[in-house]
């Protein structure tokens, strides 16, 4: 099982995020500063970051991926990727084993602010208690609801979030602790939670909530 989605683990951990959760993180970071130019997604799956960001007003979104997840997607590694495109941003759900890494390239080849979405668990560890004062952490978007994370190698059926998520922002030239926020209730669709009804049918529940 793996620790980052709830499920087991798969080649090049591609596990694939909500699109609400990219749509939160869009809204969210326009309370601050709105997202603008190159929009860069370096490990972009099939293609769930720059599809929720196409339309985004003077955003340009660009997705590779190491794999030919589809056709109209470049393969590159996510090193080779951000030094050629050296875009404004980043937005993207990394493999979590390399994490740390993508941060640190993302920030030496991206203008203005790197944004991934990893467990929340990622603030915790020795090692990397050393590494976060040397960082330009400026916000922590902590998800009230558990994503879905599935793989996006098999067809799985999917089932409620079994851990933690959050959207790290590091931001270039940033100094002073990182500020907290909950991402807003942005495209999430209403919980499905099974009740006995008439023909045994899912039922959705106006309210029903998925919280920590």
């Amino acid at each position: 099982m793996n620790a980052h989605s709830g499920y087991d683990r798969v080649a090049d951990d591609w596990y694939v995020e909500p699109p609400w959760a990219v749509d939160a993180l869009i809204a969210a970071e326009a309370t601050v500063r709105p997202l603008r130019g190159r929009v860069l997604d370096p490990c972009c799956g099939a293609g769930n970051v720059p599809t929720q960001l196409t339309g985004i007003e003077d955003v340009i979104p660009i997705g590779t991926d190491l794999r030919p997840r589809r056709p109209d997607i470049a393969t590159m590694d996510f090193r080779d990727s951000l030094r050629q495109f050296r875009p404004d941003s980043v937005v993207s759900n990394p493999p979590y084993n390399q994490a740390r890494e993508f941060i640190e390239v993302a920030l030496l080849h991206t203008w203005d602010r790197v944004c991934v979405v990893l467990r929340l668990g990622f603030l915790a560890g020795q090692k990397r208690r050393v590494w976060w004062p040397q960082t330009c952490f400026a916000r922590l978007w902590v998800s009230s609801v558990r994503m879905n994370m599935p793989p996006g190698d098999r067809a799985v059926a999917g089932k409620g979030g079994a851990v933690d998520y959050a959207w790290f922002v590091f931001e270039r030239g940033y100094r002073g602790p990182p500020i907290v926020g909950w991402l807003p209730d942005v495209g999430r669709p209403p919980r499905q939670r099974r009740r006995r009804g008439p023909d045994h049918e899912t039922i959705s529940v106006p309210g029903a909530e998925e919280v920590l």
